[in-house]
Parts: C-alpha cells; sequence; structure tokens
C-alpha cells in the first residue's frame, strides 16, 4: 500500500462454512478514526452498515463472522470508510478450518483504493483440482453489467455477462 487513505474496497470475504474472515485497519496518525463499514452482501440482500473507532497509533481486528445476523454466514464484499478524514489502512485476512486443524489454510491481500471498470487477471485455472472464483463488488446504487472473456489455452476466447445487484456482492465460478 504506498499510502493511508480514507477510503478503501474490498471484494473477497466469505464467513460460510469453514472460513473465518478479518479486516484489519491500521491508523498511523495521532488522532482516532472513525470508521464505517459497508457491507455489500449477495443481492437482493441489503448491505448491512456498522462503525468502529480505531485508536490513535493502532491496529484494529475486526472478526466478521462475529459481527453478527447478516454477516455470520455470507459472502461478503465492503467498503470501509473512515468518516472523519483520518486516513487508514485496510486488509482483508481468511482462514480456512481444514481436516479439523483451526486455520489450515489462510491469505491476505491488501484492500483496494478505488473501484475500476476493468479489471485483469492473469491467473486462473478449472479443472479436477481447482476452483476459480471471480468475486465483483457493485458498491454503488445502480445494478451493473458485467462482461467477462475468458482466455483459454488453445486461443479460444469465452465471453460471458453477468448482472450485479446495485450494493451487492456477486461471486462468478
Amino acid at each position: 500500500i504506498a499510502t493511508p487513505l480514507t477510503r478503501w474496497y474490498l471484494a473477497e470475504g466469505s464467513t460460510t462454512g469453514g472460513f473465518n474472515l478479518y479486516y484489519l485497519i491500521q491508523n498511523a496518525t495521532s488522532q482516532a478514526a472513525q470508521i464505517e463499514i459497508r457491507y455489500l452482501r449477495l443481492a437482493p440482500a441489503a448491505p448491512v452498515v456498522k462503525t468502529y473507532t480505531v485508536g490513535a497509533n493502532t491496529r484494529r481486528t475486526i472478526y466478521v463472522n462475529g459481527e453478527g445476523s447478516g454477516l455470520d454466514e455470507t459472502d461478503v464484499s465492503a467498503v470501509v470508510t473512515s468518516t472523519n478524514s483520518v486516513p487508514i489502512i485496510v486488509e482483508r485476512a481468511m482462514y480456512l478450518d481444514s481436516n479439523a486443524q483451526l486455520f489450515g489454510a489462510g491469505h491476505d491481500s491488501a484492500a483496494i483504493p478505488e473501484p475500476s471498470l476493468t479489471w485483469l487477471f492473469a491467473e486462473g485455472a478449472t479443472g479436477p483440482f481447482f476452483n476459480m472464483y471471480l468475486l465483483i463488488a457493485n458498491p454503488n446504487d445502480q445494478p451493473l453489467e458485467v462482461s467477462g472473456r475468458y482466455l483459454l489455452p488453445s486461443g479460444e476466447v469465452i465471453a460471458r455477462s453477468y448482472s450485479v445487484g446495485a450494493n451487492a456482492r456477486f461471486t462468478i465460478s
């Protein structure tokens, strides 16, 4: 992350099955940050909005699975905003309980500073060992149409279109 900002976006997140989802917020300033998280769920479910305080020169961990009804067993995206203009840094960590082992697998990624109309993904595999998912967050008040082009090793291009609800999360499998 190049610099702290006042708004961040997270497309990926799930509290279903054995997934444990955490939002990590760092405030490296001398003033407390007032944070609003708008949790975007699968359409037609309305967003869930919650507020938090991140103290001066601290980091706060939010365990999304434990944030109550509507967030405890869902796929979710988020818009994280510092409502008092204190710049912050946001990451998302997910862990999977696997084979009776707590946190048997996991990964972390930084939030993005702004949505985009175009995304390119170089990595992707399907087949007997892999499941591929593309996760889309639409933080806008209007639904949108998304076009995907899948480039196969043979050179074939497969085009698909998807409808994503307003203020919602969408998963392409």
